[in-house]
């Protein structure tokens, strides 16, 4: 409650959301960062690393610890007297060098992959707020544009009714503008209704990030995309955290192969004997050697863990392959819908013009209502893709540059390295 009340604060201080973001239909920086780092997602994550953590001192440790085996027993000698004995036993396994390197190995390249893990939780978590916040963004320009389109038309019904009153106009044309009220109220109430489950959607996902509730920005014009398709393309696939697990976990799986095989040549087991027997009469001290014989088990298992290796690597190069293609699909759509909106602008206005005329002629009486409607339609449509293609155009600019981790990411470089026992935490925000 403390969070969030404050969070309200901060929101309440700020003059404009776009005084602290790069743009103005984007959340500020900080806040997003907060909110991801709060998220069940990464919370996960950070578990996942302290897990990684634990293991890899488990696999520094090693699972060979010392074993004693004691044996009472009683001797009843023919003749004599019955004596108590007893035999004790300590060994323990040896772990051979080459075996120990490995694990060492194999509990670094987990902590790394988890490392990366949490960052690629931050990064998905960071997509899936842009998509939250584009959707509820669609939801409200379009209520906004139907609102006003709604003023419209009711100016236009409300004219069109004093004309019929002085006798000017016929009473169809107050129905036909009648019934283009009621239609663009209908729009207005769906639109509505969207907007409420968008508000819903984005409550249940990001509980701590209230939204704003001022109006959108009107004649908003969406971010180009800066910079060469090639530099967005390698820096997206050479930042990607999903291509640095995926990496992480082969060299893993591949040390795993090398200590099955490795494991091939079991480890011996050294250890003492003491034996104290006819009551202590007698005394046997010894050393105990033992050696497991490897089978074909051991192998079978060498082959396992190889083919896992193999299969790593191939699960390495399908998802360089498949950010490769997402990235470069990104940038062109970034492209892309930045020439629709531009597009899409300019038949705004040639609408928004014809509709001007199209009321002047009708104010006039040389044009009917029918023509008037027409050139209202088109231009309500024109408005509401233009807007619509705003937001797109906005979204797959982000999404490139979140993907590139210029947007809603934390510096990897600030980042401690993933063999550290101390456990990286996401940067305290405050709050």
């Amino acid at each position: 409650m403390k969070r969030q009340l404050a969070l309200w604060l901060a929101l309440a201080c700020m003059p404009s959301w776009a005084d602290e973001a790069n743009d103005a239909m984007l959340p500020p920086q900080e806040l997003v960062l907060r909110t991801i780092s709060q998220t069940p997602e990464v919370r996960l994550a950070e578990a996942n690393l302290g897990r990684a953590d634990a293991q890899a001192r488990m696999r520094t440790t090693g699972s060979y610890e010392a074993q004693a085996t004691v044996i009472p027993q009683r001797r009843k000698v023919e003749g004599d007297r019955t004596y108590n004995e007893w035999e004790l036993d300590l060994t323990r396994s040896i772990r051979l060098p080459n075996k120990a390197r490995l694990d060492r190995e194999i509990g670094a390249r987990g902590q790394e992959a988890a490392q990366l893990g949490l960052e690629d939780a931050h990064h998905a978590a960071a997509r899936r707020l842009l998509g939250a916040w584009t959707d509820w963004q669609r939801a409200r320009a379009q209520r906004w544009r139907l609102e006003q389109l709604t003023d419209i038309a009711r100016r236009d019904r409300d004219a069109v009714a004093r004309r019929v009153t002085l006798g000017d106009a016929a009473e169809r044309e107050r129905v036909a503008a009648d019934a283009a009220l009621a239609q663009v109220q209908a729009l207005l109430v769906s639109a509505q209704s969207a907007q409420t489950q968008a508000e819903l959607t984005w409550t249940s996902l990001f509980p701590t990030l209230p939204l704003p509730q001022r109006d959108p920005v009107d004649d908003y014009s969406p971010p180009a995309l800066e910079g060469g398709d090639a530099m967005w393309v390698d820096q997206i696939v050479a930042r990607s955290h999903e291509i640095g697990v995926s990496a992480a976990l082969a060299r893993q799986k591949d040390a795993e192969a090398r200590r099955a095989r490795a494991d091939r040549v079991p480890d011996p087991s050294v250890g003492i004997r003491v034996l104290n027997d006819l009551g202590g009469r007698e005394r046997a001290y010894g050393v105990v050697l033992g050696v497991p014989l490897g089978g074909s088990y051991r192998r079978a298992e060498a082959a396992s863990a190889s083919a896992d290796a193999m299969a790593a690597e191939a699960d390495l190069a399908v998802v360089q392959r498949d950010i490769q293609r997402e990235a470069r699909a990104e940038v062109a759509a970034a492209r892309a819908h930045r020439q629709i909106w531009i597009s899409q602008r300019q038949a705004l206005s040639a609408a928004r013009d014809n509709a001007a005329k199209a009321a002047r002629a009708y104010a006039l009486g040389e044009s009917g209502m029918a023509e008037l409607l027409a050139a209202r339609r088109v231009e309500q449509e024109a408005s509401l893709a233009e807007r619509q293609t705003a937001i797109d155009a906005l979204n797959a600019v982000t999404r490139v540059q979140v993907d590139a981790h210029e947007l809603w990411h934390r510096h990897d470089d600030d980042e401690p390295p993933a063999t550290r026992t101390d456990l990286p935490r996401l940067p305290d925000m405050g709050g």
